[in-house]
């Protein structure tokens, strides 16, 4: 442990903040922090320490690392690791059995869906149409307003109130509904009590809040974490503007910066070194995390890559150039039972090939209603893997498993749909063995030896440096793309976007050669 981390992890100020780099050694960190302050100073608290983080596989990996290193003891009620939806339900479900607010059908349900894109009532094209979300009025009664506003109320969503709420009282909703309705109730504005409620049970229940990735958090994560320092509870963020990703949620870095701003947060830099294990990647992880300009290589015949990452699914899909095995589907693909049946047939070859997830994996499984599809799904990987069999027969094997027979006919496979599953084809029948491909989001908080970037705007031009500007989502993404690798990164100018996704131009300048 370096003195940096020691120092972070044993800090006693109310209030502190760690800008830790990619390689610094952030989940160690974390589980120290959070053994001293569950077994130290907080030990006869009677509010539990409680870390918080975004992704559910980040959750699990902290909390793992944490049993490992304290013991199964360091996590149980009161104290807990969980992510920052898991937070806004907790604080949701005490203002209902508070009886402050009244949920539709009576009670939160334990697990809100990601989305309602499985749900028959709900559309995934409302057109001109406003679509339903919930709020709170003056009563304290959870309601439905309407919106056009993507993100509120992102779609699939329902456009007709009644499904909406007959949908909610089934004991369903999304966590986007619980977020509506704690943004509602945390402002104070309109409902002071239920601040004053959010803010009881935050000073009452947590001894200490510790928020990792810290810079990923939206307004509503941040009034949270506000609510707490105004309740008193010591907070430790941890976290780095560079690696915010989380725009489709609304991440806000210049919000976090204004809650550091506001509050009297102990400030302490941890740059990355442990990942690193070559001069190069030492060098240019220190430039990106100073804002320095900087100089990246292209990818050269005959590289040999652990893993291919990419800003979207999409790039990795049109790739032809080297075979790369996506864990992954672009959102854009024909949606429905189709979509949830083609991830779990593209899980099934990412797994056996490099243990790994594809994205998206439970929503499928529960739009499948099996937890267990693998038997399922041995024709059609079967099928996938015969040379000789064309891509057609591929969807009929799924629709053989998949399709009840009093349901609707099976639909027929738009082209998108069909030009992925002649790539899965290809990659897998190739005597070469593939690179896993990652969307820049799923390799967040993971490591390879060497990487291979698909970018559109990075220069690889002697001479010249990329500058990044922290405020653009699409210089941090590649920013956490080129931090990856342990030893050496290549860039590969991105073939084809194929949903033209628009992003900033990188501003390129001119250096010395040893920059």
């Amino acid at each position: 442990m370096t003195q940096v981390q020691l120092r972070a992890a044993t800090t006693n100020r109310p209030l502190c903040y760690v800008k830790a780099g990619p390689g610094s050694g952030k989940t160690f960190l974390a589980a120290e922090a959070f053994g001293y302050l569950r077994f130290v100073r907080h030990r006869d608290a009677p509010g539990g320490v409680v870390g918080v983080t975004f992704a559910r596989s980040a959750r699990k990996e902290l909390e793992d690392r944490v049993r490992v290193r304290w013991g199964a003891r360091a996590v149980g009620w009161p104290n807990a690791i969980c992510t920052f939806d898991e937070l806004h339900r907790r604080l949701v479900r005490y203002l209902v059995h508070q009886r402050l607010i009244d949920w539709p059908g009576g009670s939160l349900p334990d697990r809100p869906q990601d989305s309602w894109a499985m749900h028959d009532k709900a559309t995934s094209r409302p057109g001109k149409q406003s679509k339903c979300l919930l709020t709170l009025d003056d009563e304290g009664v959870v309601t439905v307003r309407k919106t056009k506003s993507k993100r509120l109320a992102p779609t699939p969503a329902f456009t007709d109130e009644d499904s909406f709420l007959s949908a909610l009282a089934s004991g369903y909703c999304t966590h986007s509904d619980v977020r509506n309705v704690l943004s509602a109730a945390i402002g104070g504005d309109r409902h002071p009590r239920y601040a004053a409620a959010i803010r009881d049970c935050l000073a009452g229940s947590v001894s200490h809040l510790v928020v990792d990735e810290a810079f990923d958090m939206n307004s509503l994560d941040i009034a949270v974490v506000g609510s707490a320092i105004q309740a008193g509870v010591p907070v430790t963020i941890v976290g780095d503007p560079w690696q915010s990703l989380y725009e489709f949620r609304g991440s806000s870095p210049k919000g976090v910066r204004a809650l550091l701003d506001a509050h009297d947060f102990e400030h302490l830099d941890m740059p990355g070194t442990h990942r690193y294990t070559t001069a190069e990647m030492l060098h240019l992880s220190q430039r990106l995390f100073d804002g320095e300009p900087f100089r990246v290589r292209p990818a050269e015949a005959g590289d040999e890559f652990d893993v291919v990452l990419a800003h979207d699914w999409g790039a990795l899909w049109a790739e032809r150039r080297i075979p790369v095995l996506p864990a992954g589907i672009p959102s854009k693909i024909d949606r429905g039972k189709m979509a949830s049946c083609f991830i779990l047939l593209v899980n099934e070859v990412v797994r056996a090939q490099f243990g790994h997830e594809a994205s998206g994996l439970a929503e499928a499984k529960r739009a499948i209603g099996s937890e267990d599809p693998s038997p399922f799904l041995a024709p059609a990987v079967e099928t996938l893997r015969d040379p000789d069999s064309p891509a057609e027969a591929v969807w009929d094997a799924l629709r053989d498993a998949f399709q009840p027979s009093e349901a609707r006919p099976w639909p027929v496979p738009g082209k998108k749909a069909r030009d992925y599953l002649e790539q899965l084809s290809w990659v897998v029948r190739r005597a070469e063995p593939p690179a896993l491909g990652l969307s820049v989001h799923q390799a967040k908080g993971l490591e390879w030896d060497r990487v291979l970037f698909l970018d559109g705007e990075l220069t690889t031009a002697s001479g010249k440096a990329n500058v990044l500007d922290v405020d653009q989502g699409s210089h941090r993404a590649v920013y956490v793309g080129l931090t990856r690798a342990r030893s050496a990164v290549r860039v590969l100018r991105v073939q084809t976007d194929p949903f033209g996704h628009e992003r900033s131009p990188i501003a390129h300048v001119t250096i010395a050669d040893d920059t």
